[in-house]
């Protein structure tokens, strides 16, 4: 990462915890332990991706980027609940190197209710965290809300929690759910499509908001057909399948410490990727059999991973999901350049860079 792309998600991440941090709609939350788990991934940390796709938008179309801050806060917001429920979802234990939010409430019921079952604890855990992200929906949508405080047009502020309720709701959980139902299916009825599919609901969708949201309020506009919104959009369009597909393949062949996930999580929920329908097509019926018996493992020590990876990379899967990055974050690129040059379009185009070659 160069060092002024750093600097700036670095000002980003610093300017979002402020809000968050002295936002009052927390505060009235009960008990503690739903308060404190609300806030938690908002305040953690991670790349804060959407919310610099938000005020570097809203910068790139020569708007006010202060004026798009509540937005900015609203999707990393929104973005949280989707992670907490995910997380519930595929049994996950670790998000960016901590707890997560399931499992941080069943520790805090063992030490609190002492008397009760290791299940009751864990069901507690999962019943508060639902709740928590319940919650932090309703925190997004209510800090977007207060965007006319910014100087933002109600209208346009309305538009925009329309479009969040009625738009990425329905197809950001759409993609979630179609991602839980192909881990039912044999993998002879996955497609390439469905795969892409499911990358557009859970991934890509939330970052077109993003870049809608920070144009718009530049431009003042609820027209979002407009060309220059609709740039943005196909950039974070590209932005997003290669963002995911890079994610896909860090948790393979990425470093557990800097990755901050277990490896090969997605082979132990028997989840089918982009990487592993490559390799399944491509592997002789040999290789085939062992990659599926690799799937569903209780535990996946190194040599298993390893193994996964040898079996990838020889059947060219992984070198295909890598020139797919590429060429999605090249399109990214390309519309960029219809956009006038100055220092948000740059750090655009540094972003999409820095997601090619990530390796956290």
């Amino acid at each position: 990462m160069d060092d002024l792309l750093k600097g700036e998600l670095g000002r980003v991440s610093s300017d979002i915890i402020y809000i968050l941090a002295n936002d009052l709609f927390p505060s009235a939350i009960y008990p503690e332990c739903l308060c404190s788990a609300v806030r938690s991934y908002p305040m953690r940390g991670g790349k804060r991706i959407r919310p610099a796709l938000v005020l570097w938008s809203c910068g790139a179309l020569g708007g006010i980027p202060e004026e798009a801050m509540n937005a900015a806060a609203a999707v990393e917001i929104y973005h949280s609940w989707t992670l907490v429920h995910d997380d519930i979802i595929d049994e996950d234990d670790v998000r960016r190197g901590l707890a997560t939010t399931h499992v941080e409430l069943s520790k805090h019921a063992r030490v609190v209710y002492p008397t009760k079952t290791d299940a009751d604890c864990a069901k507690f855990g999962r019943n508060l965290a639902i709740l928590t992200g319940d919650i932090q929906q309703a925190w997004a949508v209510d800090i977007l809300m207060r965007s006319t405080e910014k100087g933002c047009p109600p209208a346009l502020v309305m538009e925009l929690v329309r479009r969040l309720q009625n738009t990425v709701n329905r197809e950001l959980i759409s993609g979630e759910a179609l991602d839980v139902e192909l881990t039912m299916r044999e993998l002879k009825a996955v497609t390439r499509e469905d795969i892409l599919k499911t990358i557009s609901g859970k991934t890509v969708c939330l970052l077109k908001y993003s870049v809608q949201c920070g144009g718009a309020i530049a431009l003042r506009t609820t027209d979002f057909r407009c060309p220059e919104l609709q740039h943005l959009v196909r950039y974070a369009e590209s932005l997003g399948f290669a963002f995911q597909l890079r994610d896909d393949y860090l948790g393979v062949f990425g470093d557990v410490r800097s990755f901050g996930k277990a490896p090969c999580s997605d082979f132990q929920e028997s989840k089918p990727t982009l990487l592993y329908l490559e390799a399944m097509n491509a592997l002789p019926e040999s290789g085939r059999k062992e990659l599926l018996s690799l799937t569903a493992l209780p535990e996946y020590p190194m040599e298993k991973v390893q193994r996964i990876r040898e079996l990838l990379t020889s059947s060219g899967a992984a070198d295909k999901v890598l020139k797919l990055i590429a060429g999605y974050t090249e399109q990214a690129e390309e519309n960029l350049h219809l956009l006038s040059d100055n220092k948000y379009k740059k750090l655009l185009r540094a972003l999409s860079g820095y997601l090619l070659n990530r390796e956290v």
